[in-house]
């Protein structure tokens, strides 16, 4: 039940603000606004301002902000499609731009909480890795992955995930006393074996077959219940080495918190660009029954629970902003492409035409979710 409403929770409130994004943008440029709702479906309270309609409706799964002339012509002057377009492109973006403001609020505070945090400088080389055999120091700052752009420790799993057995080397650079260095590297095998008892967990890391073994206590409620007794295993390849754990302050929390929003970014894309060449599987996309399903295991994450939930919002509120600003029909993205379009040929594309696509876009992006929502439901039962 609290997994539920905290789902819930999560959803209005960010749909809300993506769409009172659009609402602000909107009045404060003088388009007329025929109707703000919280929610969807019947309405449960009503209130008809001097222009606008406020409502809240019955099923708190969204809500939306309706434009007089946003999919139509009109006659009236505050009309959206009447407005110059530098103010109707301020008007679309302005729902993501609110989506990416809470995300890097919500960074901010998460990156406060996890202090310290690891960095991208390297505190320990492993000896059992071959990134030991090649001059990498213990100091180096890893700024580049096989040309990838290194601003955080994230960053790095982001590029290490690609590797695998028939990886033969990566070239990494590190900067040292300001001077860049660049090394090739074989990547290691890193085989984990992790063993949860009733008050312990025991991990067995073993790199290129050297073993070292780690026993850590915790309190029961860290740990979900059905985890004690079990084993799980992982395989994986590495650059080899521990980083170094840096103090979170007030000079350095806003740009970590830009960092991560840089990050999730650079995931998502990836992840698209993975999904359109056929590296990935619908298997890895999550609709609302897989966010809820990750909702659920944050909130019911013992001490740690509120950390989890805030890191799992504010990669939901970026991934909002950023999806709704892909170029895609229907979307806020599909409406800036066509104002780019208007832009260039100095006039704007028909409206019924624009509308025409945008419908069509709906109905596919509909049919994609159901799709996606059904993925997640099998796995679930699996």
């Amino acid at each position: 039940m609290v997994t539920t409403v905290v789902t819930i929770l999560v959803f209005l409130i960010l749909i809300t603000l993506h769409e009172f994004g659009h609402f602000a943008a909107a009045k404060l440029l003088g388009v007329k606004v025929i109707e703000f709702a919280v929610g969807m479906g019947p309405a449960i309270v009503k209130h008809q301002g001097k222009k606008t309609l406020y409502s809240l409706r019955i099923f708190p799964i969204g809500g939306y902000c309706k434009l007089e002339g946003e999919d139509e012509k009109s006659s009236d002057p505050e009309a959206f499609s009447n407005q110059k377009l530098w103010k109707r492109i301020i008007v679309v973006i302005a729902g993501a731009f609110l989506n990416l403001v809470l995300g890097f609020a919500l960074f901010a505070v998460v990156v406060k909480m996890m202090s310290p945090i690891a960095t991208n400088v390297i505190d320990k080389v492993d000896e059992r890795a071959y990134l030991s055999d090649i001059g990498v120091l213990a100091g180096d700052r890893i700024v580049e992955i096989n040309g990838h752009k290194i601003a955080l420790y994230s960053d790095i799993g982001l590029y290490t995930d690609e590797f695998n057995e028939e990886t033969k080397e990566t070239e990494i650079t590190v900067k040292r006393n300001g001077e860049k260095l660049k090394f090739k590297v074989k990547p290691s095998l890193n085989e984990i074996k992790v063993t949860y008892g009733e008050n312990s967990v025991k991990r067995e890391d073993t790199i290129n077959g050297e073993t070292e073994n780690f026993q850590y206590n915790y309190e029961k409620e860290d740990v979900p219940k059905e985890y004690i007794g079990k084993t799980f295993s992982e395989k994986r390849y590495i650059i080899g080495f521990t980083a170094k754990m840096e103090d979170v302050t007030i000079k350095n929390v806003f740009p970590e918190a830009w960092h991560y929003m840089v990050f999730i970014t650079k995931s998502i894309y990836k992840s698209l660009w993975e999904m359109v060449t056929g590296k990935t599987g619908l298997e890895q996309v999550s609709g609302p029954v897989g966010v809820a399903e990750v909702i659920g295991d944050a909130v019911n994450s013992g001490k740690n629970s509120l950390l989890n939930l805030l890191f799992i919002v504010a990669m939901l509120t970026v991934n909002l902003g950023i999806f709704n600003l892909l170029p895609l029909p229907a979307l806020d993205g599909g409406r800036l492409f066509f104002m780019l379009i208007e832009l260039v040929r100095g006039k704007p594309v028909p409206t019924e035409k624009e509308a025409l696509v945008h419908t069509i876009g709906l109905m596919l992006l509909l049919l994609f979710a159901v799709v996606v929502c059904y993925s997640d439901i099998l796995k679930l039962m699996r």
